[in-house]
């Protein structure tokens, strides 16, 4: 004998129940739709037995653990709120796609018949329930929509026992002794113990294991019971209410006239629902008249039929292939794969560590799911007062993104309009009153149309991102535009985490170097006394000596150490916060090439090492300070001439930041500082800016490239240092026009 509670543990672990793909794809919309109120959605759930069953299986789990349990769709809809409904639809749109293989091996059960009978008898028993003024109506159309899941789940969970149960037996009483004989259970059984896990305090568990009792036994039943049974057997009744009336008599004391009443417009009621869903089909009565009139076509339709089958207009199954998807599947598939990517790219975002890297993802993103392909970043400056173009390198605007500015107060660009107010905006060629930096995106991307999407957090704005339209398109669709939103929320999270990190870094740093700072300072003023008097004592000791003496080399080989360590502790207080206040309008091709000429006198004094300077004649006088211009460059550039072997050269360039907005705007300055070296490192880039650290060896500070970063930082700008591991290193340095501590001093 067959052990029941094992039957139930396997149909437990059977995991999902296939469902109409018409049906979910309306409810995938109807989620993503802002427009789509929660009543909406649960009036499309209660139209499909399947997710009625998935939607109150979850709310009344031990999961939520409600106090009192749910029994009405909208009810539990609205308690499990939006973001879970829409997380179900897509789960079990998932599961549909991937489980097509398994449910289309069950060639002898049309899920298309399964949907109209459930809805049937449905829509009849809470007619029923009207007419007999029974309380609760919800209940019994529920009951009536979920009285044959048993039979879907055994289907699903024993596919091979039922197909031999559906080909072998006609009768509805033979099919449930043999559901016993090869399964162990029965459909209503199965229904009935489903629904029993979820304890509710209804008779509707009863209603599903009594619907196929006999009449005798019925008779003596409570109302619902009666209710869903009734609704049963008209739902399959094929000759009209006559062969049905002595039941309803019998049960609810219905007269045929009454009876006729309750059935009549049920059949078209759920013609419309069919409609409104777009699924083609036909009463299955119908379909079985039309059948027995060709005997080939009766057998070809039992091994075609499939779930979701497609039908021809004359309400038979079609002839495709079981392989081949409907319309319904394919579009359901196509948003399955979207959601599959969507997924995916949301978790490489979460993943990235770099604001490079985040870039490069979304790029990539926008490319395969939306065929967009030109993407701009424009992220705020340290200082949030300039944005500034970014593309990943894969990107065919990368170099010219490097130019792209535009200052967040002043500049009357759309794109700075979508960061300050946070808001979309679009951008298309011809329109009036286009600004000159958006028309000029607009001929970078090579697109008519452009949309700004703002990136930021529930509090800080982070960036902007561009998104040039492909060629002949204007508009994004709603749910295009939706997906692109959730991107870019995850990729504004991943830009923002990054920058908090940058951030705490920097701050950490500007703490340490101050420690490092005042320590040396202290250290400094207590070994300066001591190197004094030695210094004094060798100058004197040096004087009481002969000149031609044999030591007197030696004693100043003592003294320039002397000298050293004194200067090197000297340098430690170049941390210090504030170190260059010598602001003014500065030209600085004019400082580079004073610079230039001075250490080709010293560090490029050799033939063998060549230092050129090509500067931009486009340059504009910014407002900086001249001596921390002078420091970074110097300190640069010895530090490229001591790595240059035989044959090196070394370039450094000016560049004018051009900066789109309105006129008057004033550009910042950009210097390169090129040489063809053994190059660095992956990890000695990373820690090239740290105090001390070097990889000359004994003899070097580690000091020299930290003052460059300081100077940098307090001028406003950022510097990066890039090449290759084995040859070549380049140093870019960005300064603003004007840098936020000499505004401070202007006012």
């Amino acid at each position: 004998m067959v052990d029941k509670e094992k039957v139930f543990e396997k149909i437990k672990l059977s995991g999902n129940l296939p469902t109409l793909p018409e049906i979910l794809v309306k409810l995938l919309d109807a989620c993503n739709s802002e427009g789509a109120s929660l009543s909406y959605i649960a009036s499309l759930i209660s139209k499909d037995p399947v997710l009625t069953f998935k939607v109150l299986q979850l709310v009344n789990s031990a999961y939520y653990s409600v106090p009192r349990r749910f029994t009405g769709i909208e009810p539990a809809v609205v308690y499990l709120g939006a973001n879970s409904i829409r997380n179900l639809a897509v789960a079990t749109s998932i599961h549909q796609v991937f489980d097509r293989g398994r449910f289309s091996k069950i060639k002898h059960f049309n899920l298309n018949d399964f949907w109209w009978h459930s809805l049937l008898c449905a829509t009849l028993a809470r007619r029923i329930a009207v007419k007999t003024g029974f309380a609760s109506q919800d209940e019994a159309y529920l009951a009536g929509l979920l009285h044959d899941v048993g039979r879907l789940v055994l289907v699903s969970t024993f596919p091979k026992e039922h197909e031999a149960i559906l080909l072998d037996t006609q009768d509805e009483n033979n099919k449930i002794w043999a559901e016993n004989q090869l399964i162990g259970v029965n459909h209503c059984e199965a229904g009935y113990w489903l629904v029993g896990e979820w304890k509710i305090n209804s008779l509707m568990a009863e209603s599903i294991r009594c619907h196929h009792d006999s009449i005798e036994h019925i008779g003596e039943s409570f109302p619902l019971i009666k209710i869903v049974y009734l609704a049963n057997v008209l739902s399959k009744s094929r000759s009209g209410v006559d062969q049905v009336a002595e039941i309803a008599e019998r049960l609810l004391s219905f007269s045929p006239e009454a009876l006729q009443k309750i059935v009549d417009g049920a059949t078209e009621e759920i013609l419309a629902i069919a409609e409104g869903f777009e699924v083609r089909l036909k009463p299955p009565g119908q379909r079985k008249r039309k059948a027995r009139q060709n005997q080939t076509e009766q057998l070809e339709t039992a091994q075609m039929a499939a779930i979701g089958g497609e039908v021809r207009e004359d309400g038979l199954e079609g002839d495709r292939p079981a392989t081949e998807l409907s319309d319904a599947e394919q579009e359901l598939l196509g948003r399955v794969k979207s959601v599959s990517l969507l997924s995916g790219f949301l978790e490489t975002l979460s993943r990235c560590g770099e604001s490079t890297e985040i870039i490069a993802s979304f790029e990539q993103c926008l490319n395969v799911l939306f065929d967009i392909d030109k993407v701009l970043f424009f992220l705020p400056d340290r200082d949030n007062v300039l944005l500034v173009g970014r593309a990943s390198e894969n990107s065919t605007l990368h170099d010219a993104s490097e130019g792209l500015v535009l200052a967040v107060q002043r500049s009357s660009s759309m794109i700075v309009a979508s960061y300050r107010d946070q808001s979309e905006t679009s951008i298309h060629q011809g329109e009036h009153g286009l600004q000159p930096s958006d028309h000029q995106i607009l001929l970078l991307m090579q697109c008519q149309a452009a949309l700004c999407i703002p990136l930021g957090t529930v509090d800080q704005p982070v960036g902007v991102v561009v998104l040039g339209l492909p060629k002949g398109l204007c508009f994004l669709s709603i749910e295009d535009r939706k997906l692109i939103r959730t991107i870019a929320r995850q990729a504004g999270l991943s830009l923002s985490i990054d920058r908090m990190k940058k951030s705490k870094a920097e701050e950490i740093e500007a703490e340490r170097l101050a420690a490092i700072s005042m320590t040396a300072r202290k250290f400094a003023h207590e070994v300066n006394n001591p190197l004094g008097i030695i210094s004094n004592y060798l100058t004197s000791l040096k004087l009481k000596l002969p000149d031609a003496a044999e030591v007197s080399g030696d004693l100043d080989i003592i003294g320039e150490e002397i000298s050293r360590i004194s200067t090197m502790v000297s340098r430690l207080g170049f941390f210090s916060r504030e170190t260059f206040v010598d602001y003014e309008e500065v030209n600085v091709n004019e400082v580079v090439a004073d610079i230039v000429r001075l250490v080709k006198t010293t560090i490029f004094s050799s033939e063998d090492k060549v230092l050129t300077f090509v500067p931009d004649q486009s340059l504009v006088n910014i407002r900086t300070s001249p001596s921390a211009i002078k420091q970074i460059v110097i300190n640069l550039l010895k530090n490229s001439g001591e790595a240059l072997v035989d044959g090196g050269r070394v370039e450094i360039r000016t560049k004018l930041l051009r900066q789109g907005g309105d006129e008057g705007d004033t550009p910042g300055v950009e210097l390169i500082i090129d040489d063809n070296g053994p190059g660095l490192p992956q990890n000695v880039r990373e820690n090239l800016f740290q105090p001390f650290f070097t990889t000359k060896g004994t003899g070097h500070s580690g000091l020299g490239l930290s003052i460059v970063y300081k100077a940098v930082t307090d001028l406003g700008g950022d510097i990066t240092c890039s090449g290759g591991s084995t040859s070549g290193t380049r140093f870019t340095i960005h300064l603003p026009s004007v840098p936020e501590r000499a505004t401070d001093e202007l006012r």
